[in-house]
């Protein structure tokens, strides 16, 4: 085929809403090959992906899922979802195919859906280990270094981001939707055109652009009315040399500052972008207005490389309590990083042989977001956010409880009241937050074929 429409409905279900008005006249409109869009993160942090959650609401999730799929069914082409659940492991997965059999049930559904697992298991890793202490072809992207062995046992979930292959797969059973674990933002919008035997370097910078949905337009004039103006789909149509981007309505535009501004998106390098088997390469990736609304985007490279998967993994480290106060006290604003290292030390001293302890300090009002970099004037008051993490909680509880009362009466020089130092924001103050994880594996592990990490299943809906 001369050219392939991709229609990215939003940049991640249930974060920001599927405006269904929007999506309509873009199936209307552009008639797209495929729907494809991402749906999670690790943005969010370590603890959903150890814990198993999802960090979007419930009534979103639904709501955009039933809106893609609906759209995807009655067009009769594929929807293909990536990072399922959030984080993309099994149990986020899982959680996602009972909530699409519960909406198929309720609106009368049926279709073959594929689902590929992305989870890592341990074993699989400590064989490739073979009793050594590292795991052989496995490199930080903090530092080169290699997968510790001792790290991969204390994992609580471990997922490898896929890239368009183990989707191909699916679409090549015949899948009407493809839901996936944890995969690449770019791979789940490419893998179709480079399915059907589009440039994979076009494929890729096109997904690249388009896996946050409208964030790689700008507003040019106000909303249509009768559109809920949640958020607007993206289209992408590829062709041999080439591909353009334009928002569903022409209340949005994608321009070429916006297109490629969002190469900068958590890019260290805007030129350079890293995918299994290969590296996305837009050094010479030209940018051009074609009408009011889109742009014609050329030039961008796939620089083939040893097959590679990254793997992120997470450990338990503790449990959390915290509390929050502000204060307001000239004097003790001056001190307040003694202080807080004074009471922290006291703490140590107190309950350290009762297991491991962490405490962090979040002074809002003073550094909290820059840090040392912060050249702002004095603050005037500060929010202060303790945050107490230890072996167990009922430790990490008591720990926060006994700092929280000596911040409140501590002396310090020109005190000038014998309590009430603090203000305390919450009755009972203390909160527990239960477990917290923390990134233990980010490695690119280089394999030979991705079906060794890949699992499908076909369900019929």
């Amino acid at each position: 085929m001369p050219e392939v429409t991709i229609v990215t409905p939003v940049g991640c279900i249930g974060n920001r809403g599927v405006d269904s008005g929007a999506l309509t006249l873009a199936m209307e409109k552009f008639r797209p090959q495929a729907l494809a869009m991402d749906a999670g993160s690790m943005d969010c942090g370590p603890w959903y992906l150890g814990a198993g959650k999802e960090h979007s609401p419930s009534i979103n999730i639904d709501h955009d899922l039933e809106a893609v799929i609906g759209a995807g069914l009655q067009a009769g082409i594929p929807v293909i979802i990536g990072s399922a659940g959030g984080s993309g492991g099994g149990r986020h997965v899982d959680v996602t195919v009972r909530r699409i059999r519960r909406i198929a049930a309720e609106r009368g559904w049926h279709f073959r859906l594929a689902v590929v697992y992305s989870d890592i298991a341990q074993e699989f890793l400590l064989d490739l280990a073979d009793g050594g202490d590292t795991v052989p072809g496995t490199a930080s992207l903090a530092d080169g270094t290699a997968l510790r062995t001792e790290e991969v046992k204390q994992c609580a979930s471990i997922v490898g981001m896929m890239g368009v292959e183990p989707i191909i797969d699916a679409l090549e059973s015949g899948a009407d939707v493809v839901l996936c674990g944890r995969a690449s933002d770019a791979a789940v919008i490419a893998a179709y055109p480079i399915w059907k035997g589009f440039d994979p370097g076009l494929s890729y910078h096109m997904g690249d652009i388009m896996e946050c949905g409208e964030s790689a337009a700008e507003e040019i004039r106000p909303t249509l009315r009768g559109l809920t103006h949640n958020r607007i789909p993206i289209v992408g149509t590829i062709g041999s040399d080439s591909f353009v981007l334009r928002p569903a309505l022409d209340t949005l535009a994608c321009t070429p500052n916006s297109c490629l501004m969002h190469s900068f998106y958590e890019r260290s390098d805007f030129r350079l972008a890293r995918f299994p088997g290969g590296t996305l390469d837009r050094t010479d990736a030209r940018y051009e207005a074609i009408d009011e609304n889109a742009t014609r985007i050329s030039g961008a490279r796939f620089r083939r490389e040893p097959y590679s998967v990254l793997l992120e993994g997470v450990k338990r480290v503790g449990y959390r309590s915290l509390f929050i106060f502000g204060v307001r006290t000239p004097k003790m604003i001056e001190q307040l990083d003694a202080i807080l290292a004074d009471v922290e030390g006291i703490e140590q001293k107190l309950f350290g042989e009762a297991g491991e302890l962490r405490i962090h300090w979040h002074q809002f009002g003073r550094n909290a977001v820059l840090q040392q970099a912060e050249r702002e004037t004095a603050a005037v008051e500060v929010g202060v956010i303790a945050d107490v993490i230890a072996s167990s909680q009922e430790l990490a509880h008591d720990v926060a409880y006994d700092l929280l009362t000596r911040i409140s009466f501590w002396r310090y020089p020109g005190r000038t009241t014998t309590a009430g130092n603090t203000a305390m924001t919450f009755s009972p103050a203390v909160f527990d937050g239960g477990e917290v994880f923390e990134f233990n594996a980010y490695h690119a592990l280089q394999i030979d074929d991705h079906r060794r990490l890949c699992r499908q299943q076909i369900i019929e809906i």
